[in-house]
């Protein structure tokens, strides 16, 4: 009798993606951050790679100032970011193994707001999160 059972490899590492939602992550980010901005200037990001590299995470926080738009402007740009990162999933991936370190990074929007583009998509905002991606990654 066979036993049938997968084997796991012990030496894949598993990247966990997660919120960045303390006050504490935030402030260090913002005081000991690199500031890139999307080449459409569209996007802006601040990160940080932290010196753990036991278990590879993400944190991945999200700031939309009020200035910027209405509650559900807001909202909604904070959606499609996520689901610009949910899709881009695999580069973020890329990004931890090479650099071996947690990474904590804060979204923003930098050039555009409510007055300037009313409604946004998907398709508006993907390339700029990738290009941000791209220069994280070198």
């Amino acid at each position: 009798m066979t036993n049938n059972k997968k084997s796991v490899d012990p030496v894949e590492k598993t990247i966990v993606f997660d919120r960045l939602v303390n006050d504490s992550d935030f402030e260090l980010v913002y005081k000991t951050c690199h500031a890139v901005i999307s080449e459409d200037k569209k996007i802006k990001a601040k990160y940080l790679f932290t010196g753990k590299s036991g278990n590879n995470t993400v944190k991945i926080g999200l700031s939309v100032v009020s200035k910027k738009g209405n509650s559900v402007w807001r909202n909604r740009i904070k959606r499609i970011l996520k689901e610009s990162l949910r899709i881009d999933r695999e580069t973020l991936r890329n990004i931890i193994e090479q650099k071996n370190a947690d990474l904590l990074i804060i979204f923003s929007p930098y050039s555009i707001n409510q007055t300037n583009s009313k409604k946004i998509f998907l398709k508006d905002i993907k390339p700029a999160v990738l290009d941000i991606l791209k220069r994280i990654g070198k």
